[in-house]
């Protein structure tokens, strides 16, 4: 695979993979497991010695391999580690300076390395899997999306909490719209108007997925559109709380990197699922 652009984005995958079964490891380590994932990824530049080669002991040719590729593998590593996914091992028992040729993986870096969701860093591959899973993605929720993956990007982590809020906030009213549809009874179809007219954000959920677990138990919706219809709509009010509680109220003033993480990693799983329910409301109107 040809490369001409080297970017912390592109790499962070590959990294991801290739730490993903180790504990503790050297530099040599790293760069040696990377590299064999950028080998089978077909990576230009990427070589073996070959037999009969003198390699003073590594298996790659990494004098061979382009400069910008080579203080990437750098770059990523350092990466990792200013997040705090690998720590320098832990001293002797005479508390001597850690050794900072050797790191271990620490907890929430066995999380990071353990994961196979989109990474939010990697904004392009990111936005190929919301696509993929949402191919009629709304215009505005798309706009959102991208402002928060440019925001998390840039360590601006209120600002990517407030985008993925609203994007959020936006699939919840386009999900209330099409219950309104699905609704028979007068007075449950008033009641929702009137919340969705007042924006009354925690009752207009607790509506929302109320009715469509009344249409699961009663067996109207199908089990292939409601599964785990629950646990992602809560996802979509969560990262909305986290929107409008943690991020924009000054006496709460407190988002973390990692829950805006969460938020993002399984945001695309939460939308795809709303977007089943709406298309089974809009498609089977005074069912519900």
């Amino acid at each position: 695979m040809a490369q001409d652009t080297y970017t912390l984005a592109w790499i962070l995958p590959y990294v991801r993979q290739a730490l993903r079964q180790t504990s503790n490891f050297e530099f040599r380590t790293y760069a040696n497991a990377l590299f064999a994932q950028l080998e089978q990824a077909q990576v230009q530049g990427i070589a073996r010695f070959q037999l009969g080669q003198y390699s003073g002991g590594q298996t790659y040719q990494y004098d061979a391999m382009p400069h910008e590729l080579r203080a990437l593998v750098s770059e990523a590593f350092f990466h990792i580690f200013h997040k705090g996914y690998i720590a320098p091992a832990a001293p002797d028992s005479h508390l001597n300076p850690p050794p900072l040729h050797m790191f271990n993986v620490t907890q929430r870096g066995r999380a990071w390395f353990q994961g196979k969701e989109p990474l939010p860093e990697d904004a392009e591959r990111y936005m190929k899997f919301l696509r993929e899973r949402v191919p009629a993605l709304d215009p505005l929720i798309e706009q959102y999306v991208i402002e928060a993956l440019t925001a998390f990007d840039r360590d601006a982590h209120f600002a990517s909490a407030v985008m993925l809020g609203a994007a959020s906030e936006k699939e919840l009213y386009l999900l209330t719209e099409a219950v309104f549809l699905a609704l028979k009874d007068p007075k449950k179809k008033s009641k929702l108007r009137g919340l969705l007219d007042r924006r009354k954000l925690l009752e207009l959920f607790e509506t929302v997925r109320d009715t469509i677990q009344q249409g699961v138990a009663a067996k109207v919706i199908p089990y292939t559109d409601s599964e785990g219809s629950n646990t992602h709509l809560m996802s979509l009010y969560e990262a909305i709380r986290v929107q409008r509680n943690d991020a924009v109220h000054p006496m709460n003033a407190i988002v973390s990197e990692d829950s805006v993480r969460l938020l993002l990693q399984s945001f695309p799983y939460a939308l795809s699922k709303s977007e089943e329910l709406r298309a089974w409301c809009v498609a089977n109107p005074g069912s519900l």
